[in-house]
């Protein structure tokens, strides 16, 4: 994985973009991937759940879509929602528009 960076690395990582699962149990308690954008406190307007997963070693991963930055964000917790590292991507990426995007939102 060294030297991948953007969509290759959240992929690589994680796999195919929205190849999760969309719940999760943790502690007992089942949560969508919606309900996970609110108990992260990353519901805001703008932004999208994806899916999410539990990898190896009991870490978990939420990916979702930040419409500000225009980035899907993959940030693994742990079961007590502690943040333990996230990797960001530009969108248009993915989607082949990565030419068009500006490069600073300038917010």
């Amino acid at each position: 994985m060294a030297g991948l960076q953007g969509p290759a690395l959240i992929e690589s990582r994680y796999g195919a973009l929205g190849s999760g699962v969309q719940s999760l149990t943790i502690k007992g308690v089942v949560y969508t991937v919606p309900e996970l954008l609110i108990t992260m406190a990353l519901n805001f307007d703008d932004s999208r759940a994806i899916d999410a997963g539990e990898l190896p070693g009991g870490p978990f991963l939420f990916r979702s879509y930040d419409g500000q930055d225009q980035r899907v964000v993959a940030l693994e917790f742990d079961a007590d929602f502690r943040p333990l590292g996230e990797v960001r991507a530009q969108y248009p990426e993915w989607t082949g528009d990565e030419e068009y995007y500006p490069r600073h939102c300038g917010h």
